[in-house]
Parts: structure tokens; C-alpha cells; sequence
């Protein structure tokens, strides 16, 4: 990919800006403390203009990632925005769609934490101390306020079991497939 071609994408992909901020930020404050606080000065310097770069980014996009979420290499956030972010963990290969919330219930203070290669339509919500199982599926509007095991999918409010040993692929390589039309095609073949 060109130079052009990467800035292209960085200025036209809102999300995109505010994962690489999310990511400088925890960069920045991981190796302040590595040093034993030699950096300090710089931390300290970077503070005022990240926060109100982050700012700037999140009314852009429309969305939010909490300052502690812990995000591996290779998740995929949705460049519609809508998206509140504020789990413990995320794994590698999971995509989130638009209009999704990730965070905390108001019964307990737990956040949820994702599994690798998940895949989470959109207009989904997700919350509360649970886990989510590798390879997991959650179509399009489910709600979900409980642990799943792997490779399952979920759907509806409350969230119910649709289908077990599901390999969500090539729903997480392409981002135009309608994932009900696809998960009942692989069904009947």
C-alpha cells in the first residue's frame, strides 16, 4: 500500500484515527512506567493535546474506546462509528460492527471480555462480567448479558443459541455478507 493510499485511509477512517490514538496512548503510558518515570516530562507534555485530540476524534467518529481496554493486534472496528467500546479484553481477528455497545452492567462494575476471531453485528449489545469463546458469532441486534463457549452463534433480546460449531471466516473477510443469509446457506449445504 502507497503512502498516499495510507494516508487516504487514515483521514477518511474516523475509527481507524481512534484506535491508533488508543494505542499511542496505552504505548505512551507503558513505557512511562518502564523507565521508572524518566519519561515522565514527555507523558506529561503529550497529555493536553492527545486528550484533546482523542476528543476531537471521538465526536468525529461518534464513538468511544475506554483508556484501559486491552486490544491484541488485527481487530477490525467498523468505519460507521456508533461504537462504544469498553470491554476488558479483545482478541486478535474479531470484528465489531456499527452501533455496537461493549461495557459494564450497572448490577455489577465486570466488563466483558472477548475472545479471538468473534464476530459481533451490528446494532449489538454486550455487557457485564462474561466471556465470549473464540470464534463466537452474535448477529445483528442481540443482546447479550451472559458467557458463551466457542464457535456459537447468538442472537435476539434476550441472547439465544442459533447454531453450534459455527465457522464465522468468511464472515469476518467480508464485510458485505448478509451474516443470517450466509449462516443459513452453510446450514442446508
Amino acid at each position: 500500500m502507497g503512502m498516499a493510499s495510507c494516508s487516504w485511509l487514515l483521514a477518511s477512517s474516523p475509527c481507524l484515527q481512534l484506535l491508533l490514538i488508543h494505542r499511542f496512548t496505552h504505548w505512551l503510558h507503558a513505557n512511562s512506567e518502564e523507565d521508572g518515570g524518566g519519561r515522565k516530562w514527555l507523558r506529561r507534555f503529550m497529555l493536553v493535546p492527545i486528550g484533546l485530540l482523542k476528543f476531537a476524534i471521538r465526536i468525529n467518529a461518534k464513538s468511544g474506546i475506554e483508556s484501559d481496554v486491552e486490544i491484541e493486534g488485527g481487530v477490525c472496528f467498523s468505519d460507521q462509528g456508533h461504537i462504544f467500546f469498553g470491554a476488558r479484553k479483545v482478541g486478535s481477528g474479531t470484528v465489531i460492527g456499527t452501533r455496537v455497545t461493549v461495557g459494564k452492567s450497572h448490577v455489577n462494575d465486570g466488563r466483558p471480555e472477548i475472545g479471538r476471531d468473534v464476530w459481533i453485528g451490528s446494532d449489538c449489545v454486550v455487557y457485564g462480567s462474561i466471556s465470549i469463546g473464540d470464534g463466537a458469532t452474535l448477529l445483528s441486534g442481540t443482546v447479550l448479558a451472559k458467557s458463551i463457549p466457542a464457535d456459537v452463534v447468538m442472537q435476539g433480546n434476550p441472547a439465544r443459541l442459533v447454531s453450534r460449531n459455527f465457522d464465522n471466516s468468511e464472515l469476518r473477510k467480508r464485510q458485505n455478507v448478509d451474516a443470517m443469509q450466509y449462516m443459513t446457506a452453510t446450514r442446508e449445504a
